[in-house]
């Protein structure tokens, strides 16, 4: 019975239509005939790819060692589907004589068929051993972790999935690149801010961000053109994070920006870069309708305002939303840490009167205690009130705290406005944030310690 309808189907494997063929190709597959392995051997060399995939598949279902001849001469067939079908078919075989020549295809396929073939060795309990073998398996793999490991080697394999593979692998290629840190990555991750794929190119910036060099700002600069916001925004985190003052004119031209997320970024890639040209731009993001790019341009103040800002931070210290006041009461103290006592400061009681009106309770909270700082009625817990030494002590205290925050411009604003203000007792901080993970706040401790000290 089964030779009969083996028989049957085998009719119409050279019929004309393409349809025909790949119909009598499934009959013969349902039927898992040892039988059939010579059948569909001859049908391999059929015009159309379709009915060769469908061929390859019936051939995997077939419990015969006769099938691993026709199977590895797919391999080298013309579709790239065939081959990825032999590919999972000589798995399923599981036979080590399939070993050498899915070796071959991991060494010499395209990056789908090496991926499977991939897969097929690691089932087969298969190691590469050498480097040649090591790099494609782990890139056909998805291991691009491991494959890091290779260095320079490992860059021309990943820069290949950066300009080839699928969108998923080329945004996981460009987060490998970048955890390098090496000068070799730049190139690629320059090229892949071309990319068609906006995942693509955000992943590149954010690579070129965690690079830090210089090198990649002016390939960097037109992306903040780009139409897509979250690459606009990676792009404005890059170019803050390498702080090239070249770029400061192309960054302060995003302050009109309609995307929330990119005024944000941009306050923030301000404040790392601190430099005071950028003061009206972030002055005038501290005003945005926008609650996150408030606080962010607070903070940037913290790290680029003077003594002339004062009283925009007070201001923001009687905002609204408690994300902005906090950030304002920390930037305040970065510029200078006796704000309170400035002719500045002191001379805003109206404004803080006509805050205490406002709506919001926590803005007439905020007020109310700011007045009774300025005016030192009573000192509501502030620095203000207490007497000269204490109030000293007071500050030293806040800004040992910031000192030892998660994120790494502030602990080195706090740095740079301990050196400023040259606390007594300010020394002991200074040398243990000498100590800190950030060779920027390392370098300000240092710098501060020597000025203070002489070089002692």
């Amino acid at each position: 019975m089964l030779k009969t309808k083996l028989w049957l189907a085998q009719m119409n494997l050279t019929a004309s239509s393409p349809q025909k063929r790949l119909d009598a190709v499934r009959k013969i597959r349902a039927l898992k005939e040892p039988a059939a392995v010579e059948v569909l051997t001859k049908a391999l060399e059929d015009a159309e790819p379709a009915v060769r995939a469908e061929i390859v598949s019936a051939l995997g279902d077939i419990e015969s060692p006769y099938v691993i001849k026709p199977l590895l001469s797919a391999l080298r067939d013309h579709s790239e589907a065939v081959q990825e079908l032999a590919v999972q078919a000589l798995r399923k075989v599981g036979d080590s004589s399939v070993i050498e020549p899915l070796v071959g295809v991991l060494l010499r396929g395209t990056p789908g068929v090496q991926y499977h073939a991939a897969q097929a060795l690691r089932a087969l309990n298969w190691l590469p051993r050498t480097l040649g073998e090591q790099i494609p398996f782990y890139v056909a793999s998805g291991d691009f972790k491991r494959v890091t490991m290779f260095g320079s080697a490992a860059v021309s394999a990943l820069g290949a999935v950066l300009r080839s593979g699928s969108d998923e692998r080329r945004v996981s290629a460009a987060n490998a690149l970048s955890e390098m840190g090496d000068a070799s990555v730049l190139k690629p991750l320059i090229g892949a801010l071309k990319d068609s794929e906006a995942m693509v190119r955000s992943a590149a910036a954010n690579g070129l961000a965690r690079v830090g060099d210089p090198q990649s700002s002016p390939a960097l600069v037109p992306l903040l053109r780009d139409p897509i916001r979250n690459v606009r925004v990676a792009a404005i985190n890059a170019l803050g994070q390498i702080a090239d003052r070249n770029t400061l004119n192309a960054l302060l031209g995003m302050v009109n920006d309609r995307e929330w997320e990119v005024r944000a970024g941009l306050a923030e890639a301000l404040g790392k870069m601190a430099d005071k040209r950028a003061l009206p731009v972030v002055l005038s993001l501290l005003n945005d309708r926008d609650q996150e790019v408030r606080q962010n341009a607070a903070d940037a103040l913290g790290k680029v305002g003077d003594d002339s800002v004062l009283e925009n931070l007070v201001m923001a210290m009687v905002d609204e939303h408690m994300g902005v006041r906090q950030a304002a009461s920390r930037a305040i103290i970065m510029v200078d840490p006796f704000w309170d006592r400035s002719p500045r400061v002191e001379g805003m009681v109206t404004e803080l009167r006509e805050a205490m009106k406002h709506r919001d309770a926590g803005v007439q909270m905020a007020a109310s205690s700011l007045l009774r700082r300025l005016t030192g009625r009573s000192s509501g817990g502030g620095v203000a009130g207490l007497d000269p030494r204490k109030q000293t002590d007071a500050v030293l205290d806040i800004l040992t705290r910031l000192t030892r925050d998660t994120d790494e411009d502030i602990r080195l604003a706090a740095v740079e406005a301990l050196v400023r203000a040259r606390i007594p007792g300010v020394i002991p901080t200074l040398q243990t944030a000498m100590s800190d993970a950030s060779k920027w706040v390392k370098r300000a401790a240092e710098e501060g310690l020597q000025a203070m000290t002489g070089g002692r």
